[in-house]
């Protein structure tokens, strides 16, 4: 099978997210999400928690997310990368990520986005952060990202076994904490009944 290796700047293009010149502020009656930090899920695997709305009068539709854009945390020190898969549309990215779109047919999004979280490409990430108070990965860091490009049937399974691995862990988390109330309940009525409360 032919694997081949590609910068990341020569498979997509890499645009920042949209910068705000003050606090961004919820307004329910607007018409475009804002992602932002803290609407990725511990799992890095989504988007949860309704982002704040704004009204997009202003904004570029440069900015409008497309679906399979990858959204990259470029500023502090976990620099990893999420996959937008539109559940929040139309939606713009904060100024915090790299949003990257690829522009050729011979990679998957998933794939790409399952790569750049690979211990491989985050011990290039890691090594090639910059700042000490706020740690960031600049763009032409990111661009020069070698990244590994199988068949694309390969990258399928790869991605599908990726996202699956992380439903599972989901599921055993959720099992872990019902077990964990339930335990703990057992113990609790446990102590009630020998003290007669």
């Amino acid at each position: 099978m032919d694997y081949q290796r590609y910068k990341l700047k020569d498979i997509a293009n890499i645009n920042s997210g949209y910068s705000f010149r003050t606090k961004i502020q919820n307004n329910p009656k607007g018409n475009t999400y804002v992602i932002q930090m803290r609407n990725i899920s511990d799992d890095r695997t989504g988007i949860i928690d309704e982002p704040h709305k704004l009204y997009s009068g202003k904004i570029n539709k440069k900015h409008i997310l497309h679906k399979g854009d990858i959204l990259f945390m470029a500023k502090g020190a976990n620099n990893f990368a999420v996959y937008y898969d539109e559940q929040y549309k139309p939606a713009i990215a904060a100024s915090a990520f790299f949003v990257l779109r690829t522009n050729v047919d011979f990679t998957l999004p998933s794939y790409l986005c399952w790569y750049i979280n690979s211990p491989k490409a985050q011990a290039f990430i890691e090594s090639n952060r910059a700042g000490s108070y706020i740690p960031n990965v600049n763009k032409a860091a990111l661009n020069n990202l070698e990244i590994i490009i199988p068949p694309l049937e390969i990258q399928h399974t790869i991605a599908d076994l990726y996202r699956l691995s992380k439903k599972e862990e989901t599921i055993l988390d959720k099992i872990k904490d019902k077990r964990t109330v339930l335990i703990n309940s057992i113990l609790s009525n446990l102590i009630t009944k020998n003290h007669g409360n």
